[in-house]
């Protein structure tokens, strides 16, 4: 085999690309003892080198085949000096390898394109400007519920926001009580 920290195989997304889609194994230079099977990429909507930047997904393994974690997302696919492809291991046909087809492959895809917000129709939101912001009085206690509606953390204001566009998650607000009494009656 071939110095496999010399490869120039490109970034995540190249190998990807090269291989034809997920399956392939790779390795990063600062692992220890570890090397791991992609398993899923979201879609590629961009150009080389980097597609848009899609989520990857993998399954991390020991050199000999334990496996340590599982759909995993890929930490900077888009590094071109870290990342090496490397040669499927001898016991890969020995051991069970999670089907690409599995579909716990596309909620765990689903999740992440979400925390991203690299879902259809997050992609290139606007940023809210200050006048946009809807400040709300949320308990600390009730933070999540904050989340759930999409509300972000303003550190500087130290008080959690919505868009004033976003019709449906101010509204909801004010049904759990988050806008203050001069909000609510403006609206």
């Amino acid at each position: 085999m071939t110095n496999w920290q010399t490869g120039e195989d490109g970034n995540v997304f190249e190998m990807i690309k090269s291989n034809g889609g997920p399956g392939l194994w790779i390795r990063r230079l600062t692992w220890g003892k570890t090397c791991a099977r992609i398993v899923a990429a979201g879609e590629f909507t961009g150009a080389a080198p980097y597609f848009g930047n899609p989520s990857v997904l993998m399954d991390v393994f020991t050199l000999d085949g334990e496996l340590m974690d599982e759909l995993a997302p890929v930490p900077a696919p888009g590094t071109f000096k870290t990342w090496r492809r490397w040669p499927e291991p001898a016991w890969a046909g020995k051991i069970a390898l999670r089907s690409l087809d599995d579909p716990r492959i596309a909620e765990a895809l689903y999740r992440l394109d979400k925390k991203r917000q690299k879902l259809p129709g997050m992609q290139h939101a606007p940023k809210a400007t200050d006048q946009d912001r809807l400040y709300l009085t949320v308990p600390f206690a009730r933070k999540d519920e904050a989340k759930l509606l999409g509300a972000r953390w303003a550190p500087q204001q130290r008080s959690w926001w919505l868009s004033s566009e976003n019709g449906a998650a101010v509204e909801r607000a004010r049904q759990l009580g988050f806008l203050t009494k001069a909000q609510d009656s403006d609206s």
